[in-house]
This record gives C-alpha cells, structure tokens and sequence, in this order.
C-alpha cells in the first residue's frame, strides 16, 4: 500500500487495514503539539516516562518523576503501548522550553550534542494477553543544559503526526533551596491545609534583580495541576545572598488533600486488594471493585499509598511490561446523585484530566456513580473528582481534605542567567 496526500492507491491489501492506515494518515492533517503531557490516538496507552536506576528493571521506577540532573548517570526512559491492529514506527524529538512551558527560542544545536530526530526501535510483542499490543522502550538522549522539556513522539517521519507528548525536567543545583511543610498559620485551613515555607541561598550565582528574576514554582506530588506559582520573596538579603519565602496572605498554602484509594489489578486469576469480583470473558477480563463511599467529614485515616501514581506489573509471571493485560475495570461510588455538577475517576493513569474516560455515570437502581475504564493490569491509586459548571475541579468535595496527609513536594528554581535566551532550573530540591 501506498499513501500520498494527493490520493491513495491500494496494492493487495486487506480492507479493514486500509482503512486504518487511511484514518491514521487522516487524523495526522488535524493535531496541535500541546506543551504538556497528551496522549493523541487512542491506541497509545500506559505511557510512562521515569529515571531508569540500574541495570535490572523495576516496576516501582516508575513512581520517580521525570526530573534528573544535568550529568546524572540515569537516563529518561519512555515506555508506551500501541494497540493498532498492525505494528507502526515511531520516532521522537526534543523541545526545549521555558519556565512556563512555552517553547524557547534555542537551536536544537545549543540544547542537544546530536541530530534531533530519533528512531524508536525497541519494541517486544504481548504474549499470552487478550488484548494483543506492541510494548515499546526509548532511552531519552542526554541533553547539554538544564532547562524544561518535551519529548514529543510521532509516527513514521512525520511530526505533525504526534501521538504523546511528555514533559521532563533537567536540572543543574546552582543555587541552595530548602524548605519545610507547616501546617496553615490560617487558623480557619490548618485542619485541611498546609504551608510550603522555602528559602533560597544565590552566593556565587551572578543575578541582577533576585527580586524579581528567580521563578520559584511548588509542585505537590509531581502533579502539574498542583502547583504554587508566582512566589515573590519577601526578604532578599543582598549581603548574604539569601532570600526568604515567607507570606502572610496564604500564598503558600495547598490543600493537603487525602491519601488516595487503591485497587491490585495485578491478577486476574484471584482476587487481590480492593477486588470485589474477577469474570473471565473471552474477549477481555472484566474486574470489578468493592463500592466506594465518599470519605469527606471523616476522620483521617494514615494510609501508604503512590500520590496518585500506578505501577504496571503481573502477580503470576513478574513481566508486566508485555504480560500484563488489558482489562475492564469497574468502578462504583456508592452515594446520592449530586446536581449540576459532574463526577470523574481521577489519577495518574489518566494523566490527571477530567473527560470522557474517566467520566461517571449515575445508575439510579443502584443508588451509585458507575464507570467502566480498560487499564493495563497493575496497581493504581485513584480519587474521586467533581467538575461543575464553572469548570473548576474539586478533589475534596468527595475526598475531605487533611492537612495530616503525607504528600511529597517539589520546589523548582528557575532563572535566566545573564546573557543567555532561555531560562535554566537551577535549584531543585523535595521535601515532606
């Protein structure tokens, strides 16, 4: 088969998969590289981009966030599922950006020592699994600065066909940051709040305004949706070089939010944590999990869990990179049904979005939001989210709020250094 965009001619080849790769070629004329992490074509799924630490693989590897420093000897690795129903080449390229996510104006030449166009080239078959796919590995290349990044993926050789786009982060300690997690000085949040206080030392780093020419962001979780921006210091101390992050109008404070539920889907052979019932059809497996409860107005419960992340693994055989299925899994919140305002499985499997994947729906016979959501077996964290009408997310009002909650935060300094186009990270650092 032969595909141009001024016709198609076909050369023996089965109908079905003609019209495949023809709405492939279709849907490529119609994307927008979006800065930020995307899954373009639904038959990407399971993507994963973490630091891979040794020679032997983990599944828990994957719970790092995409953030290495700039001559770590871990590199990036991205792995990803193609279910098409035939196998696609991929390639992928590196975007360098600023601070806040917009793409710099850097040549590829200053940001990458090679050529920015690599080929995906290692790729096993599923075995043993209903749903068959294509489980594919890239080892992101080294880059020469620090900065933020996107790794776009796309198919074939042509980039205006993306299907994901990932982001991560190089940084390079320039300058000393530190800080501490508080409970709120509001006396009305800090039974469901806390305070993210920082300090940032700059001796020996050359900077003409400190006041205004480090970006400092806070990230709670490795969650882009979690984040505190625009942080201006309230003390600079040009002397000493020291800057201090001390606010009195409850800039620094974040939800604490709750630990998150969790569901072992590793087995589909026998039923493991948070699993209610296991059928087997023959096309796929279905599992279905204990009903949910809202937990907001309840006590705080210690609980460990992933901050909202997955791991991709298979109780039987240890080999969930291409050994773990794809199954249904099956949720239901038990609760009356709340007006105006929709309700969303919420969780790193689904990149933190809120839309038709993850959306529920009310059966009213059984008094319970319901939703049914194929996942790749392994063991997930998940929330229970609301979206109403003015499009604002709310993770607490089903959930509750503590400030008691053990969460893992972030704090990323950004700065332009003098002379230079594009901005640098800096200063990198978690706290609890």
């Amino acid at each position: 088969m032969y595909l141009k965009k001024s016709g198609i001619v076909k050369i023996g080849i089965h109908s079905s998969v003609f019209l495949f790769l023809f709405v492939l070629n279709t849907q490529a004329q119609n994307k927008t590289l979006r800065y930020e992490n995307a899954i373009y074509e639904p038959y990407i799924k399971t993507v994963q981009l973490f630091p891979a630490v040794g020679q032997q693989r983990s599944p828990s590897e994957s719970l790092n966030p995409p953030v290495v420093a700039l001559n770590d000897a871990s590199p990036l690795l991205l792995s990803f599922d193609c279910l098409s129903k035939g196998f696609l080449s991929f390639r992928a390229k590196i975007i360098h950006c600023n601070a806040d996510w917009t793409p710099s104006v850097l040549n590829e030449i200053e940001f990458l020592p090679e050529y920015n166009d690599f080929p995906i080239q290692n790729y096993h078959n599923s075995f043993a699994t209903k749903i068959p796919y294509y489980h594919y590995t890239f080892e992101v290349p080294k880059t020469r600065i620090s900065g933020n990044y996107i790794l776009m993926v796309y198919r074939n050789r042509d980039e205006s066909d993306i299907v994901l786009t990932r982001r991560f982060m190089v940084y390079q300690n320039r300058v000393n940051v530190g800080g501490n997690i508080r409970f709120a000085n509001n006396a009305d949040k800090r039974n469901s709040y806390v305070q993210v206080n920082m300090s940032l030392s700059y001796n020996g780093y050359d900077v003409i305004n400190p006041k205004e020419d480090f970006k400092v962001v806070v990230r709670q979780n490795f969650r882009d949706d979690k984040t505190l921006k625009n942080l201006k210091p309230f003390m600079v101390n040009d002397f000493d070089k020291k800057i201090d992050y001390q606010f009195f109008e409850g800039e620094n404070l974040i939800p604490g939010g709750n630990e998150f539920r969790m569901f072992d889907a590793r087995s589909t052979q026998q039923k493991l944590v948070n699993i209610s019932t296991i059928m087997q059809e023959e096309q796929q497996s279905i599992i279905f999990l204990h009903y949910d409860k809202p937990q907001n107005g309840l006590a705080y419960v210690a609980t460990n869990d992933f901050n909202g992340m997955y791991v991709i693994d298979n109780y039987e055989t240890n080999r969930g990179e291409t050994e773990s299925d794809y199954v249904q899994i099956r949720f239901q919140l038990k609760m009356d049904e709340i007006s105006g305002k929709k309700v969303f499985i919420n969780g790193g499997f689904n990149d933190w979005y809120l839309n038709d994947n993850n959306l529920m729906t009310y059966n009213p016979d059984h008094q319970a939001y319901e939703a049914s959501i194929e996942l790749k077996q392994g063991v997930y964290n998940y929330n229970y989210a609301t979206l109403g009408s003015d499009g604002l997310k709310n993770e607490t009002e089903l959930e509750g709020s503590h400030s008691q909650t053990e969460n893992i935060y972030e704090i990323l300094v950004y700065n332009r250094p003098i002379g230079a186009r594009a901005d640098a990270l800096i200063g990198y650092v978690t706290i609890h």
